[in-house]
């Protein structure tokens, strides 16, 4: 088999690309590339392309022991399905240490950083002088913590009420003008522009069970002023609370340079309010295919990737809906059992009581310096 015509160029991935075409045959190679190396080319090329687009994530999230039959925080649904995700490259960052004075040293070094409902509203780490203050965070984010949105937490002044949960709401109503947004791109989108984010609610740790004010799913911030004031709100939980006051943040798209009442990002920021108990709620099977959707959606948009066509159906190795967590196991990556693990990165064995045992991979911080 003779190659004709091979020409060499640069492509976006600082790659070369080579392309055949049927003109002349390629004088500078003295060899004949059988069928199979052929092949093998392309392979190797297409392999290294995909390796050298990976857009690298950091999840950051807290500990907090969660109810036998939702996730724990390490592997809830979410970095489930990023980390399968051959497009991603996902850090988990589940600290343990989040005062104003605790330290992550490494966030500029992702493409995109998640700030996750687990964290409480009040952490310092949250505040303007924090790891993960709003006006800091070096590269475009998601920012799952409405309750973290007033005065006193991560915002220096500001009169804004901060988060209110949504009453007994599992649903969110895209605006008209947000209905092509590539946000919600895939989903399943109702007649009255609504879709469907959770089955049911749950409690912080994701409990199935309480009372009025103990169960719950979307959140929202109440009173913040954005400038420049142009409209960032893609969609709201369609029931809000009790007291109707208008949603402020909610599922934003806010530009890079926008100042949240007293702090100016300097990276782009999709909002979220989806409570965390709620994600990881009913062995992570709480959330919706719709719901995972929108998650994975703003990760590729903040990272300059094209948004699939299609939904995400399923998270890895998820367990059946009755499945109860039994053990967790943590082993260096080396396979040595480590019985009580502090710091670093570690393999994780989730056992459930149906026999299933999922593997995943962690990596644990609890000192005031990362």
């Amino acid at each position: 088999m003779k190659v004709k015509k091979l020409s060499i160029q640069k492509c976006k991935y600082s790659l070369i690309c080579i392309e055949f075409s049927k003109q002349t045959i390629l004088k500078p190679l003295k060899f004949k590339i059988m069928k199979k190396n052929y092949v093998l080319l392309l392979m190797s090329l297409v392999l290294s392309v995909s390796l050298m687009a990976v857009k690298k994530v950091a999840y950051v999230t807290f500990q907090k022991t969660m109810d036998a039959s939702g996730t724990t925080v390490q592997a809830d649904p979410i970095i489930q399905m990023l980390s399968a995700d051959v497009n991603l490259q996902v850090t988990v960052k589940v600290l343990t240490a989040v005062a104003v004075t605790d330290v992550i040293s490494d966030l500029a070094t992702y493409d995109v950083i998640i700030v996750q409902e687990s964290f409480s509203g009040s952490a310092g780490m949250l505040m303007p002088a924090g790891a993960l203050a709003l006006k800091t965070i070096p590269k475009p984010f998601i920012y799952n913590k409405s309750y973290a949105l007033k005065s006193g937490r991560a915002l220096t002044t500001s009169s804004a009420a901060g988060g209110k949960e949504a009453t007994a709401c599992l649903t969110i109503t895209v605006q008209p003008t947000a209905l092509t947004n590539d946000l919600f791109k895939a989903c399943t989108i109702g007649a009255s522009n609504d879709i469907t984010i959770f089955n049911a609610l749950m409690t912080d740790t994701s409990i199935p069970t309480g009372t009025v004010t103990t169960l719950k799913a979307l959140n929202y911030s109440t009173g913040n002023v954005l400038t420049p004031a142009t409209s960032t709100i893609l969609a709201v939980p369609t029931n809000l609370n009790t007291d109707l006051t208008p949603v402020a943040i909610s599922f934003n798209d806010i530009p890079a340079g926008t100042t949240i009442d007293s702090e100016t990002t300097i990276s782009r920021m999709i909002a979220f309010g989806m409570n965390f108990g709620a994600i990881c709620g009913n062995a992570g099977n709480n959330i919706t295919s719709d719901g995972l959707t929108i998650w994975r959606n703003a990760v590729y948009m903040l990272a300059g990737l094209t948004v699939p066509n299609t939904k995400v159906i399923t998270r890895v190795n998820t367990p059946s809906i009755s499945s109860e967590v039994m053990s967790v196991k943590y082993y260096t990556t080396s396979g040595i059992e480590i019985k009580d693990p502090s710091t670093g990165i570690f393999i994780t064995k989730t056992a459930y009581k149906n026999g299933l045992v999922k593997t995943g991979k962690v990596v644990l911080v609890n000192h005031t310096n990362y």
